[in-house]
């Protein structure tokens, strides 16, 4: 089952690590469909900081032809004859890191058709686009903490693309009592996600205001970023509570009175099932900065100065 595939497509390819400069948009071969995988024709693709690193050779050579990007989403254009649960034309998103028959930031992408799932309904599609590592690594470490209802949970560094789907997952379905720290002009952001309260980790008065909305302490913590301030945040766990931060968290947090788990994003199907049914009917709210894909090169300098609220998304299609 197939759409109209070229045997050609755009991508956004690097040669060498290096600035974001060493991006150069080219034509390159469609992948050829193999058993068991899927052509998706992208619209959206995501820009993370792990593209920026492993853009700039942070975590050894880049390959020369290497097609940056985990995640993205689109429509389905070729079905493999032994994939029985997809169907072209079918809205999907899809995260795969280090896919090995090249990355997102392209026309199509080649995947294997466990890493992909079809986009709820509501949402839309450049959100669908940006949120497939994110949401699936947020909700990943919400079920690491065994997060229930009612409980008091940090977020801390609240407003970048993991901490968003944090605090928004665990609001609701969850309905933990969320406070998440972050910079002051992103507090509004953060209320919309359904933060009950958020806080600037560096306020003169953080003491005063961590007594104030968790007044028991908190019983799990998410930590998306290591802070000057987070060990005292992180000294508001209850006794016997854990915190968990995504691995690459540099440098790693560690606390002597309480457990820290690692954890990564699941890149299979059971993991996108769960996570849509998380999502359930829901909008979300995650604020996205849209460049056009023959703008990579400013998204990538855009991400290499930080602070990001929401995530960075290419604009494929169109």
């Amino acid at each position: 089952m197939a759409a109209s595939v070229p045997e050609t497509m755009r991508a956004a390819v690097l040669d060498a690590a290096g600035p974001a400069e060493a991006i150069h948009i080219r034509e390159v071969p469609v992948p050829k469909l193999k058993r068991d995988h899927v052509i998706v024709k992208l619209d959206y693709a995501s820009v993370g900081s792990w593209d920026a690193q492993t853009r700039a050779g942070a975590w050894g050579p880049v390959e020369p032809g290497t097609i940056l990007g985990a995640d993205g989403s689109g429509t389905v254009a070729a079905v493999a004859p032994d994939v029985e649960r997809l169907r072209a034309g079918d809205r999907v998103y899809s995260y795969s890191y280090q896919n090995p028959d090249g990355g997102f930031y392209a026309e199509y992408v080649h995947v294997v058709a466990g890493r992909v799932e079809h986009v709820p309904p509501q949402l839309d599609q450049a959100v669908a686009g940006a949120m497939p590592c994110v949401a699936l690594t947020a909700h990943e470490g919400l079920i690491v903490l065994h997060v229930k209802h009612d409980q008091q949970i940090l977020v801390f560094g609240a407003s970048g693309g993991v901490g968003s789907l944090a605090v928004w997952l665990a609001s609701n379905p969850l309905r933990a009592n969320v406070v998440g720290t972050a910079r002051p002009d992103t507090h509004a952001y953060l209320e919309r996600l359904g933060a009950a309260h958020a806080l600037d980790p560096t306020a003169w008065n953080r003491e005063e205001l961590l007594n104030r909305y968790a007044r028991d302490g908190f019983d799990a913590a998410i930590v998306t970023a290591n802070g000057e301030t987070l060990h005292e945040f992180l000294s508001h766990l209850k006794p016997g509570a854990s915190f968990a931060f995504p691995d690459g968290v540099e440098p790693v947090p560690r606390i002597r009175t309480h457990k820290g788990i690692a954890f990564d994003g699941p890149m299979r199907r059971d993991a996108f099932r769960r996570l849509n049914e998380a999502i359930g009917d829901r909008e979300l709210p995650l604020n996205l900065e849209t460049y056009a894909f023959d703008d990579v090169i400013e998204a990538h300098r855009r991400v290499d100065r930080g602070h990001v609220v929401g995530k960075v998304v290419l604009r494929i299609a169109g």
